[in-house]
Order: structure tokens, then C-alpha cells, then sequence
């Protein structure tokens, strides 16, 4: 079954995370990035900070991409994004993925609500991100950068701090297979049911895999995570499958390969066509508001 997998970045990112991975998938994965208004190849466009205009907006461009079976898969903020998009392609056109990945996302049913991220002085911001510690330290005090930067990360901020599960508890979950993810030094994993609860937002089977590393083990763990991804996705039938257990894991060449690719022992042939090749969100700010 060849499927299209459709990836959202997180907060403050951009779809050009992901231009490497569609060298490190097998064939019959094609991988299409999505970028939110604001970021990326998009950031001519106003940043969104109402979840329904999200879902609108990737609706839309994910519509332009699906040919056929599909699966969706977000890190962080992105998780969010695709499961409003998984619903929106759901009640508007009849479509579902086949698959569901969530990685390093606090489940919607652990999430609180804090409304102040629109409204809170530059100082604030500029202090989160320096708790956070992703962002060096150069760009924090490039007034030139901030300008640009903080407008977007106010609105993806605050969509991660307003997203709760209360206002979506009559909707029906989705029907496939749901895989999340995390990494054990995150502070997310001190509470487990952060990824676990991610269970409810399915009526297919549920897979949870923990990592090494920290929130952004998508860059410390890259091959392994591709693995958990292509393993589970190659145990996925169609979007009503019985539940089932996972296939087992890729052959270890396969685990090989990946490993030296991402480490850059062996070099990419070539890249995802599909994914914004943008680099300035993949550069910018990092932020695990999820």
C-alpha cells in the first residue's frame, strides 16, 4: 500500500524539518510537509491563532495531496494541528488517515488552559524562550530577528496553551491506528499519561514508544523515530482495521542505514520534493509548548 504521509512541524518551525526524511523513508512513503500560515514558505501570510482557521487553512492544502490512503503524523505543536486537521478532512469531505503519529505532545485530555500568550509584553516571551534554551542567545537579543519571530510565536504559543479537550468531547475519535511518542529526559514523561491519554482520541489500536533524549528528540534519535514510524505504519491495513498488535521492528540493515544517514556517514541522494525546502523555520526558535 503506498501512502502519503502528511507531516506538521512544531511550534515556531517550518514543513523544511522534515526535507531530509524523504530520503530515509522506503517508497512506498511519500512524505508532504505542511506549513502553517506564518511559517515557512507561508510566512508572508498573518500566523493563525484560532484553532478552527488552522484546520481550515491545512485542510485546504492538505486536500491538494491526498491521491489515495494517507496518514498523518505531528511532533509537538504539529500533533495538535493534525489531529484538527484528521477531523476537519473527516466532517467536511468523508476522508481519514490510515495512521496517526503524535510525537512529544501532551494529549488533549491532559491539557490546561492559559490565555495570556497574545497578550504578554516581548520581555515575557523573550524570557520563555530562554527558559526553554533552544534558541541562542545571539538571536534573543536581535531586535531584527525578534520583530519577525515573536509575532508567530505568540499565536503558536497560544494555540498550544488554549487547545483543551472539552470543547471537543462530543466528536466522535478517530478509527485508525494511533502511535505516540515521547523522549524519556522531556519533561512531559514526568507524567506518562501525557502520552498515554492519547489513547482516547482513538478507537483503533494504541502504540506508545519512548526515546532517548529530551522534547526535540526528533534531531537526537531521528533514525529510531523514522523506524517507529515506518514499523507502525507498515502494520496498518486500512483506516478500520481490527485492532492489532504492532508489526515487529524493520530489519536491523534497514535500522542501519537510517542511523547512518541521519548521522551523516552516508549522504542523502536526495530530498523531499514535497516538503518546503524554506529554510528559516527549521533555523528559528525552538518551543515545547505542547
Amino acid at each position: 500500500m503506498n501512502v502519503t504521509l502528511i507531516c506538521l512541524p512544531f511550534a515556531g518551525a517550518s514543513a523544511a524539518i522534515y526535507r531530509e526524511w524523504g530520503a530515509l523513508l522506503p517508497s512506498w512513503i511519500r512524505i508532504h510537509a505542511l506549513d502553517l500560515p506564518g511559517h515557512g514558505a507561508r510566512r508572508a501570510q498573518p500566523a493563525l491563532h484560532r484553532w478552527p482557521d488552522v484546520a481550515d487553512a491545512l485542510g485546504r492544502e492538505a486536500l491538494r495531496a491526498i491521491e489515495g490512503p494517507f496518514a498523518i503524523f505531528g511532533y509537538s505543536m504539529g500533533a495538535l494541528a493534525g489531529l484538527e486537521l484528521a477531523h476537519w478532512l473527516r466532517a467536511t469531505h468523508g476522508l481519514m488517515p490510515v495512521w496517526f503519529g503524535a510525537a512529544a505532545c501532551a494529549a488533549p485530555a491532559c491539557r490546561t488552559l492559559d490565555a495570556t500568550w497574545l497578550d504578554c509584553t516581548d520581555e515575557a516571551m523573550i524570557d520563555e524562550l530562554r527558559r526553554l534554551g533552544a534558541t541562542p542567545a545571539e538571536l534573543l537579543g536581535d531586535r531584527g530577528f525578534l520583530d519577525l519571530a515573536l509575532p508567530v510565536l505568540r499565536a503558536d504559543f497560544h494555540l498550544c496553551a488554549t487547545y483543551v479537550r472539552t470543547g471537543n468531547a462530543a466528536r466522535a475519535p478517530l478509527v485508525c491506528p494511533l502511535l505516540a511518542l515521547g523522549g524519556r529526559d522531556d519533561t512531559l514523561s514526568e507524567r506518562l499519561e501525557n502520552f498515554s491519554a492519547w489513547t482516547h482520541e482513538t478507537s483503533g489500536w494504541f502504540t506508545q514508544r519512548m526515546f532517548d533524549g529530551g522534547h526535540f528528540f526528533i534531531d537526537t534519535a531521528r533514525a529510531e523515530l523514522i523506524e517507529a514510524i515506518v514499523t507502525s505504519l507498515a502494520a496498518t491495513s486500512t483506516p478500520t482495521s481490527t485492532p492489532k498488535a504492532p508489526a515487529n521492528s524493520l530489519p536491523h540493515a534497514g535500522v542501519a542505514h537510517l542511523r547512518a544517514v541521519s548521522t551523516g556517514a552516508i549522504r542523502p541522494s536526495a530530498v523531499s520534493r514535497t516538503a518546503s525546502t524554506d529554510s528559516a523555520g527549521a533555523a528559528g526558535p525552538r518551543s515545547f509548548h505542547s
